[in-house]
């Protein structure tokens, strides 16, 4: 045997030994990326002990909807507009004083003086009794006293919580305000 092929002989032997002392190495993986030791830095300095500032000052709530008055002869019907861009630009009209008139024996509707933004708003929808709505064909707030399948143009914006004082009201001029009744 040469020397070159005594030499790769042992590194041979020797990558072997390695590699089955790894398989069969007793100690259980280390979760930190240095052993313990007294060369290896303290505990403090591999790991940050707060959180990150992202964390401490979480955003401020959102809220998801807005309390608004429809005075129906007089009679307060409290409702809730979620939190969109149709509802946004409804809010910025308020207070308005509006006349309302049955439509087809299921809703109130009365027009608006400015249309409203419709950015991310589904094309149409339909409404169940208690449902606030906008028409965006006629420009009108709708208020849903009657089940109403889906049409284009019918855009849900909130909810009300008196579908008898609504149903029962003939024509009304009415007030809508943003917030609870007073």
């Amino acid at each position: 045997m040469t020397t070159s092929q005594f030499r790769a002989a042992v590194l041979a032997i020797v990558t072997v030994m390695g590699v089955a002392a790894c398989a069969s190495d007793p100690q259980p993986p280390s979760n930190t990326p240095f052993e313990a030791g007294p060369t290896s830095p303290p505990p403090s300095t591999l790991m940050p002990t707060t959180a990150p500032a992202a964390t401490e000052n979480p955003e401020p709530d959102v809220p998801n909807q807005t309390t608004i008055t429809i005075t129906v002869n007089g009679t307060p019907v409290t409702g809730v507009l979620q939190n969109n861009a149709a509802s946004a630009s409804l809010l910025a009209q308020l207070p308005l004083e509006l006349s309302f008139a049955d439509y087809g024996g299921q809703e109130k509707i009365a027009g608006i003086p400015m249309p409203l933004a419709l950015d991310g708003m589904p094309p149409g929808g339909s409404a169940k009794p208690g449902t606030i709505g906008y028409y965006a064909p006629d420009q009108a707030i709708v208020l849903y006293y009657g089940s109403v399948g889906y049409y284009d143009g019918i855009i849900p914006l909130g909810t009300f919580d008196d579908v008898a004082t609504v149903r029962d009201s003939p024509a009304f001029v009415g007030t809508v305000t943003a917030g609870g009744a007073e």
